[in-house]
């Protein structure tokens, strides 16, 4: 009779779990700084008149938001690159660049040690959606002090760098990390989906199926499959002196931890496979334009 008992509290306490809705959302707390740290490893593979020519890159940064104050269920937030390395390493050889590493020689880390603690501001939702980002401009006011460089040569670093930290760029790589919270409160097995346009150096669209796997008192554990589409309307964009567009295919997953109290990630790890093109666009040079098949296998490490 006790151990059927005890199998009845517990199938009954299992039952009130799998019952339970859960809210997710952001919970941020103002005048308080969260940090997120984040590294990713990707290979780039592209097939150049049947030759496969791979690259690898590594991509590091750390960043802090400040939480300034809240309204109508979104958070505006100082936010602070504290630091960003990017390593490249492909059959030319090796290069790496640091803002913590900056030099008279290396103009990258330089420029990257420029964009170090240079504020901008963030208006997040409490599901994650970026609403708004301001003074992104303020990242790149102090680049080229000191350098001897032609303004065309100032547009073009500038450019490729927006490509990566513009505000689109920017929106978007943020909103892949943050943007998985539901509407509405809900329980383990539940699924939910979100939409974000991701623009950086290509025009992508990303749709998410998240499931809530498991929950305790400190954080939830949220798995998510994601689908990415290409916009094949998106404009060209210019890289060293050729106007380019990449069109990519291809599928995520994330596997991500949050704390129950404010929502903030503690971790989360997102893998990506991509395959598709890149389409160089007709030119005097090359009349008839070039299509360069290409795949992106990348996996993302984000902290707390």
């Amino acid at each position: 009779m006790k151990k059927l008992l005890t199998l009845a509290l517990i199938l009954s306490a299992t039952l009130f779990v799998q019952a339970q809705k859960y809210e997710l959302a952001l919970n941020l707390e103002v005048g308080k700084v969260y940090i997120q740290k984040s590294n990713a490893k990707m290979t780039i593979t592209q097939n150049f008149n049947g030759m496969p020519i791979e690259i690898g890159m590594n991509v590091k940064g750390d960043y802090t938001f400040k939480v300034m104050s809240a309204d109508n269920n979104q958070y505006n937030m100082e936010v602070n690159y504290t630091t960003v390395e990017m390593e490249m390493e492909s059959a030319q050889g090796k290069s790496s660049f640091s803002s913590n590493n900056p030099n008279e020689q290396d103009i990258m880390s330089t420029m990257l040690s420029r964009m170090i603690n240079k504020p901008f501001t963030m208006i997040m939702s409490q599901s994650g959606k970026v609403v708004e980002i301001n003074g992104i401009d303020n990242l790149f006011g102090s680049l080229f002090e000191g350098y001897d460089l032609t303004e065309q040569q100032k547009e073009q670093i500038l450019a490729q760098l927006k490509q990566s930290y513009g505000a689109k760029a920017i929106k978007g790589s943020f909103e892949q990390i943050t943007a998985i919270y539901p509407e509405e409160k809900v329980k383990l097995g539940k699924k939910w989906s979100t939409e974000t346009n991701i623009e950086a150096g290509m025009s992508v669209n990303l749709t998410t199926n998240f499931e809530l796997k498991a929950a305790n008192s400190e954080y939830f554990l949220i798995h998510g499959e994601g689908d990415l589409v290409s916009n094949s309307n998106a404009p060209y964009v210019k890289q060293n002196g050729m106007d380019i567009k990449i069109l990519v295919d291809g599928h995520l997953t994330s596997d991500i931890k949050i704390d129950r109290k404010t929502g903030w990630i503690i971790d989360a790890t997102i893998v990506q496979n991509l395959s598709g093109n890149t389409e160089l666009k007709a030119s005097e040079q090359m009349p008839d334009g070039m299509s360069i098949p290409m795949t992106i296998k990348s996996k993302s490490v984000i902290t707390n």
